[in-house]
């Protein structure tokens, strides 16, 4: 008895999980999934009908400046993030990106169809945490297809 009476007390009480509303904000971070060097990120949530839509563009720049055999990249693209599914505090979305990779042996454009997921711990609803999966297609001096999963790689911080 006392079971059903709680449970019925939790429904009643429960609030709604509510998606995390991106639209209209910036945010801005790194990630290392897109260009495979530690990229600054500028990230915006373009404004939609509704909260659960997250369509967000991103642009990303970085550099290696390791002295190491593979020294010297330089990496600059852009994407496009959709929100396919969201749930409280955190957004699965597919998206697709172009950029190119500059090494000392030459340039290439990549092409990047990719699915992730951003995360917003409780208490800190402003920090999201990426992590990220898809291909890369590579066309240059190094042309190639590679696969991308990159845990943890990635953080922007939205205003």
């Amino acid at each position: 008895m006392y079971r059903m009476l709680l449970l019925i007390t939790a429904l009643f009480v429960a609030t709604p999980a509510h998606a995390k509303d991106l639209r209209g904000r910036s945010g801005v971070g790194f990630n290392q999934q897109f260009g495979h060097v530690s990229a600054l990120s500028v990230r915006y949530g373009l404004p939609t009908p509704s909260p659960v839509i997250n369509v967000q563009v991103e642009g990303a720049f970085g550099l290696e400046t390791a002295a190491s055999e593979d020294g010297g990249n330089v990496f600059a693209g852009a994407r496009v993030l959709y929100g396919f599914l969201a749930e409280d505090n955190m957004n699965l979305f597919a998206g697709g990106g172009l950029g190119i990779v500059t090494r000392p042996d030459g340039s290439t454009v990549r092409t990047q169809p990719t699915m992730g997921a951003d995360f917003f711990l409780f208490g800190l609803e402003n920090l999201g945490f990426t992590i990220e999966w898809g291909l890369n297609l590579d066309v240059g001096p190094t042309s190639g297809v590679s696969t991308t999963a990159a845990a943890a790689a990635g953080a922007h911080y939205w205003f």
